[in-house]
């Protein structure tokens, strides 16, 4: 017998022991479990254990069970604000450098006036305002995602 036959057979076990089959069915599983020891046993298994479930006293929860679960669940919304605060944080970061490079250009403004310097330094501008850029736009990509995702952290 083939184990795609086996496999029929052991559905209409399944089906047994949760009461699904017909007459038909019924009397079909019996006639191969005459003939088919492997079947026969694993038959025999599955009632013994059938049979302890069915026997087994249900047990209950301790009074209070279920609201001392909840209560240990994390809130949701308190995340929520937490990450949008950690994205606010490093959404402002990025305007640091910025702000810093300002100041600097306000401070040492003398050595920008040298020629060889001043195209240097407006490379080194033109590539760092690049990185923010890149930088900015993931952060607010990555924002917008975070809103879209937790609609409860605007109410």
């Amino acid at each position: 017998m083939s184990d795609m036959e086996h496999e029929t057979y052991y559905l209409l076990m399944m089906g047994a022991l949760d009461d699904d089959l017909d007459a038909e069915q019924a009397e079909r599983l019996q006639t191969h479990l005459r003939l088919c020891p492997p079947c026969q046993r694993e038959w025999h298994a599955l009632t013994a254990i059938d049979r302890l479930l069915r026997e087994a006293p249900m047990l209950m929860p301790a009074a209070g069970f279920a609201q001392r679960a909840l209560t240990r669940l994390p809130d949701r919304r308190h995340r929520a604000w937490l990450l949008a605060g950690m994205y606010l944080v490093l959404l402002l970061s990025g305007a640091l450098p910025v702000l810093a490079g300002t100041w600097l250009v306000t401070q040492y403004g003398v050595l920008v006036q040298e020629p060889g310097v001043l195209g240097t330094l407006l490379r080194a501008l033109a590539h760092t305002a690049e990185v923010i850029g890149t930088v900015v736009a993931a952060l607010l990509t990555s924002a917008g995602r975070f809103v879209l995702e937790n609609p409860p952290i605007l109410g």
